[in-house]
């Protein structure tokens, strides 16, 4: 059974064949090569992210919440009535307007 040198391999795919031309020069193998891998790795990683989400939701070890303490919520009375109270009075001024009829300064003049 052969035995491949891995560094030698991955140096054989990350260089251009030797045919003379200058390494800026256009080399369509070289360059669909790259395309090739950075898919490849692309689509790998893709993979792993998906199958880590997956496992991770699925466990339901993802979307941890820390329980709040049993505090009772209590309602600001002094506060909800001045809030009322500013909406009654912005109504009953609507109120007066929709009868009372407003001066309008024509700006053309």
């Amino acid at each position: 059974m052969l035995k491949k040198d891995l560094n030698k391999e991955l140096k054989k795919l990350f260089t251009p064949k030797k045919t003379g031309m200058p390494k800026t020069s256009i080399t369509p193998y070289r360059d669909w090569r790259m395309a090739v891998i950075v898919f490849f790795g692309g689509l790998l990683f893709s993979l792993g992210f998906s199958v880590y989400m997956f496992i991770e939701i699925s466990r339901d070890s993802f979307f941890v919440t820390v329980p709040k303490g049993a505090e009772a919520v209590t309602l600001n009375r002094d506060g909800l009535s001045r809030a009322l109270g500013g909406l009654v009075a912005k109504e009953t001024l609507f109120e007066e307007l929709k009868i009372k009829s407003v001066p309008v300064v024509d700006p053309s003049l």
